[in-house]
């Protein structure tokens, strides 16, 4: 994703209005289960509502599969939903200046280390497979799990063309 395309996910992130009702229905509960909408929830409204955009351009580009929703829903849960080291809005202007400025800092900062100011840098690099685990343990299908865990895989080695449409759909929102 380009640097312009980060900036213009910041600025809808900083003006998100959740919208979750589709046709009357509550989307999310339409896709996840009780577990699982739990996860959804904890997200904080600016990654709800990406995720809400996210499964609102897949469905327009005629994807029905809910492992598939389910994932778009849940994609990005791995960044905010633990307490320790959750990615804060201001992290996120950081990650975006460090990648156009200086992209190999982001991996020379970020550090395993619950309570260190560096955790939230290491959530931001492994939030795929943190959020994979999340949505595991949220009883979401392998399918589902798999998605999230692989979703931020360079587009250039993606076969599945799920995961190729989840990374479009992510982009564009």
């Amino acid at each position: 994703m380009s640097a312009v395309n980060r900036v213009q996910q910041f600025i809808h992130a900083a003006r998100a209005v959740i919208r979750p009702k589709e046709g009357g229905a509550d989307l999310p509960a339409c896709y996840l289960s009780p577990d699982a909408l739990g996860l959804f929830e904890l997200m904080p409204g600016y990654d709800r509502q990406h995720a809400l955009n996210v499964v609102r351009v897949l469905k327009t580009e005629g994807y029905r599969d809910s492992d598939l929703l389910a994932a778009a829903l849940l994609h990005d849960a791995g960044k905010t939903a633990q307490q320790d080291g959750a990615l804060r809005l201001w992290h996120r202007v950081v990650v975006v200046l460090l990648r156009a400025l200086r992209p190999g800092l982001l991996d020379q900062i970020a550090e395993d280390r619950p309570g260190s100011w560096r955790r939230p840098f290491f959530v931001q690099q492994c939030h795929a497979a943190i959020g994979a685990e999340l949505a595991r343990d949220a009883g979401c299908s392998p399918c589902t799990v798999a998605l999230i865990r692989l979703h931020e895989d360079p587009p250039d080695q993606v076969e599945d063309p799920d995961l190729a449409a989840l990374q479009s759909a992510d982009n564009a929102s």
